[in-house]
């Protein structure tokens, strides 16, 4: 039971010690005593939903977490620390001819018949072929 509840019996229970009920003042403190009962529970059932609300977003937090430190290991070339996996090799930087803006597609991306286009300005993008040895 919540600390409101408890103060709610409480006024519950001077209520029915001064027998408090029987003219129109009674019948008010006791519509207010029970107002104030089901107003002690909502907070009780609010504070239960923070807290399963807390508990989730620091679970999101974790994982966004997760996720900055593999984007992190991807710009700096290196290995992923949460999954081990290599990403020096799975990224191709192209220069977009329409706006000059570096561009980087994976490699699946460039070797697909799709045409690829520069997130920059939204124009079709055509990589130069290189020898393998640049």
């Amino acid at each position: 039971m919540g600390y409101m509840k408890e103060k709610v019996a409480y006024l519950r229970g001077l209520a029915d010690g001064m027998e408090i009920g029987g003219d129109a003042q009674g019948k008010l403190l006791l519509a207010m005593i029970e107002t104030m009962d089901e107003m002690a529970g909502t907070i009780d059932e609010n504070e239960e939903a923070i807290i399963d609300l807390d508990e989730c977003i620091d679970d999101i937090c974790d994982e966004l977490s997760d996720i900055d430190e593999c984007l992190d290991a991807m710009l700096d070339d290196d290995v992923c620390d949460c999954c081990g996996e290599d990403f020096e090799d799975d990224f191709v930087e192209v220069e977009c001819p329409h706006c000059g803006e570096t561009v980087y597609f994976d490699q699946d991306m460039l070797e697909s018949d799709q045409e690829l286009i520069c997130p920059n300005c939204n124009e079709p993008v055509i990589p130069t072929v290189q020898d393998e040895d640049e």
